[in-house]
């Protein structure tokens, strides 16, 4: 039997696998991705750097320590392309297998930015707060992360930490963010004036108008002072009601505090004194808030307010609202809210209802500034009396909607997010298809003023109207002045 050309394509097979191995060389990978970043191409950086980890698999033990390198440069340029979810996983398998300090916190700094890019900013101040004293870069990341969950004091701490002097020393894009950082840790410690006006119409001609002012201010009473100051707030709202039953005013006086209680309690309290013509009645706005961590949180609501049509105004018809819910985050998959509401009317009437959000991860556009999402959106409700009092109220109502969800930011300081939702609403047995579009406008013109502009156009059923063919649009502008 011939055992010779076996042996020689074996020998030449094991010659093959011994020159893949020589050839592999991840440093020059790694280089070349360096380069590329250097040369502001994230993409072709993003290829060399996994080129050199495909590499580096060929012989792990071997090419140990270019792995981390290999990691780190991978996660930059993730982050670059706004793609947050394949930064963080490199920066946490790097974090993993760091053996020094420099390292470690190179991972760090890295990660707390790819999950402050995934909405988790408890998590990333937990990562980077190790390294605040010793990297400048880290009390930044922290100053952003403490910013975004309302700890503005511990985030002012933090940007001295990053910059002594007042002054990032760091490269171009870094002074930037610390200056952006900046700009909104400020504008959160500031007294302020907030200016409202909204805009509604329906089909069936009600027409609301409302114009508010409110003045804000930083206390020491009542919360953390190392996190966040009190924020007293007194204010003054006017509404002008019209439809073809008539018109009518209302005028109320408001005032009320929000407090930082604790890394995890947080709580607002608003109430006031309303008028229309001779009916005095009290308004309330209240929420509680429990949030241990990004991934879960609870909340409670309680809510008292007239009903803004002409003849529940006449018939000084009020809601009074209690909802309790929370949110749950499953990490890279989505979040689920839920939350369940009680109504008590002044009328006798009484109502129990469910709303459920679902929130899959966003998905971001590669180099853009741009992430598409979907939502899921369901509420249904039961009403135990069916009086005719000026507002909207079947005895049993449901509605189903799925939005495609549309974000782009402009600049650090202005972001659009537009929606556009398809779906059915029931309304005591019938059916029928409802759309929903709004979008929100909003921006930091910094240290001038803060500006939010929201529009939108719907179908669903609310307390104003409902039922096949109805629809309503609406609009409303926000100014926040600090001083």
């Amino acid at each position: 039997m011939n055992t010779r050309l076996p042996r020689e394509l074996l020998l030449g097979a094991l010659l093959m696998a011994t020159t893949a191995v020589a050839a592999a060389d991840p440093a020059h990978s790694i280089r070349a991705g360096r380069t590329a970043l250097d040369a502001n191409h994230p993409q072709e950086a993003l290829k060399a750097f996994q080129r050199a980890l495909d590499e580096i698999a060929v012989d792990p033990t071997r090419y140990d320590s270019d792995r981390v390198a290999a990691l780190a440069g991978k996660g930059y340029a993730a982050l670059w392309l706004g793609n947050e979810h394949q930064a963080e996983y490199s920066y946490r398998k790097g974090l993993a297998i760091a053996h020094s300090e420099a390292d470690r916190k190179t991972m760090a700094v890295g990660l707390a930015r790819a999950l402050i890019g995934v909405g988790r900013p408890r998590e990333a101040y937990d990562t980077v707060a190790p390294y605040r004293n010793i990297s400048h870069e880290a009390a930044l990341q922290a100053a952003i992360a403490a910013n975004l969950l309302g700890w503005n004091v511990l985030g002012a701490e933090d940007l001295k930490d990053a910059a002594p002097d007042g002054a990032y020393p760091g490269p171009d894009w870094l002074k930037a963010l610390y200056r952006y950082a900046h700009s909104y840790v400020q504008y959160g410690l500031a007294p302020k004036v907030n200016v409202g006006i909204h805009y509604s119409s329906d089909i069936d001609h009600n027409i609301n108008q409302i114009y508010s002012a409110d003045v804000l201010w930083p206390g020491k009473l009542l919360s953390d002072p190392q996190l966040n100051p009190t924020f007293w707030q007194l204010g003054y709202q006017q509404t002008q009601i019209t439809d073809t039953a008539g018109q009518v005013g209302l005028s109320a006086i408001r005032g009320g505090w929000s407090s930082t209680l604790n890394r995890n309690w947080q709580y607002s309290v608003n109430a006031g004194i309303g008028t229309s013509g001779h009916w005095t009645y009290g308004t309330v706005d209240s929420q509680l808030y429990y949030t241990p961590a990004d991934s879960w949180g609870l909340n409670l609501g309680v809510d008292r307010q007239p009903i803004r049509t002409f003849t529940a105004v006449q018939n000084h018809i009020l809601v009074n609202t209690v909802d309790a819910g929370g949110f749950y985050r499953l990490r890279n998959v989505g979040t689920v809210g839920a939350d369940y509401f009680h109504q008590a009317f002044s009328d006798g009437n009484q109502r129990d209802g469910v709303v459920i959000k679902a929130t899959p991860e966003f998905l971001s556009l590669g180099r853009w500034p741009v992430s598409l999402g979907i939502q899921g959106y369901y509420r249904q409700y039961h009403s135990g009396v069916v009086p005719y009092d000026g507002y909207f109220n079947p005895r049993n109502y449901r509605e189903a909607i799925g939005y495609l969800v549309y974000v782009q930011k402009f600049s650090p300081y202005w972001t659009l997010r537009f929606y556009s939702g398809f779906g059915s609403q029931t309304i005591d047995g019938t059916t029928s298809g409802v759309r929903d579009f709004f979008g929100t406008l909003s921006g930091l013109v910094a240290p001038y003023c803060a500006v939010s502009l929201t529009g939108g156009y719907s179908q669903i059923a609310n307390a104003y109207g409902g039922g096949p063919g109805y629809h309503r649009s609406y609009i409303e502008a926000n100014l926040s002045i600090p001083f």
